[in-house]
């Protein structure tokens, strides 16, 4: 999180032992964010008061939309590790970290370079469809920031 913006929070789970938030990269072969890694395990499925941003989507129209966090391990919210196991209508290199009020995923894209800790932030229409390179139904998949960092400078009220 940026060290100048310091996010009011109007909920959280508590913390997260960092040694479960390891456990599910190593599951999932990824790396989060450090500033990511910081947040959660301080304030595990956190809630911002500003917790709306705005993205362009793929037709460059002006969107709005919000983030509820996910949580890790065993509390009463809507955890990580519940959008991981993706149906057939998901991407395996993409890493849901949180949902908007419509149930669509906010998530880090893995697909392009699945070593980086820098993903892009990305938001998945859970009722959008598109066809990949196979020809099978996706989520459509639009991008929101370049960093995790560049993401949280985006909420706003």
């Amino acid at each position: 999180m940026e060290q100048n913006k310091v996010q009011a929070i109007r909920y959280d789970s508590g913390s997260v032992s960092l040694k479960v938030i390891n456990e599910f990269e190593e599951k999932f072969k990824i790396k989060f964010p450090n500033s990511f890694i910081k947040l959660i395990s301080m304030h595990n499925g956190v809630k911002f008061l500003n917790n709306n941003f705005n993205y362009l989507d793929d037709e460059s129209q002006d969107n709005e939309s919000s983030i509820s966090f996910c949580s890790f391990g065993e509390v009463n919210a809507t955890k990580i590790d519940d959008f991981q196991d993706y149906d057939v209508y998901g991407d395996e290199k993409i890493i849901s970290f949180g949902l908007n009020g419509g149930g669509d995923y906010i998530a880090f894209d893995y697909r392009k370079n699945p070593t980086t800790d820098e993903p892009l932030v990305v938001i998945m229409y859970h009722d959008d469809y598109v066809e990949d390179e196979n020809g099978a139904s996706k989520m459509r998949v639009i991008k929101v920031a370049d960093t995790f960092d560049d993401f949280l400078s985006m909420l706003h009220e």
